[in-house]
């Protein structure tokens, strides 16, 4: 009986949660979220209808979801896209202008060292000593330091 009993409490509480939100419930979490998210005073949202509401959040979260982090690569594809990231196009003629000076930069430094390299192999010569002695006295073999 309690098997039973538990099954049709279990179901129940489903049916509960499956059940959508009522549109003062929704009210209510478009508030919170636009308060913490976008800055909205409880004065600003107190006289506003449930349509209002709606309309500033779905605003806002347009205004989220179109955001473009600055560190990710800008993917080339509609019109649509290149038109909304028009202001970065400008930014990326400017990096690329960048990149080849650095480029430039870097094929010089790279001539350079080659001409380095070759002198310094010129003037190095490999000598090999076996005579070398190292003077080394392990750590056990030291005097114990007596401390007053």
């Amino acid at each position: 009986m309690n098997k039973r009993k538990k099954h049709f409490a279990k179901l129940r509480a489903e049916e509960i949660r499956r059940k959508p939100p009522t549109k003062a419930q929704m009210r209510n979490q478009m508030c919170t979220y636009l308060r913490n998210m976008a800055n909205y005073k409880h004065s600003h949202l107190k006289n506003k209808s449930f349509e209002e509401i709606q309309m500033l959040f779905d605003n806002t979260m347009k205004w989220i979801d179109s955001f473009v982090h600055m560190d990710s690569e800008v993917v080339e594809g509609s019109e649509a896209e290149k038109e909304s990231n028009s202001k970065r196009a400008g930014g990326e003629l400017e990096l690329d202008k960048l990149k080849k000076q650095k480029l430039d930069e870097n094929v010089e430094a790279v001539e350079d060292d080659d001409q380095e390299e070759a002198e310094i192999k010129k003037h190095m010569e490999i000598v090999q000593d076996d005579d070398i002695t190292i003077d080394a006295i392990p750590l056990s073999t030291k005097p114990p330091i007596i401390v007053d």
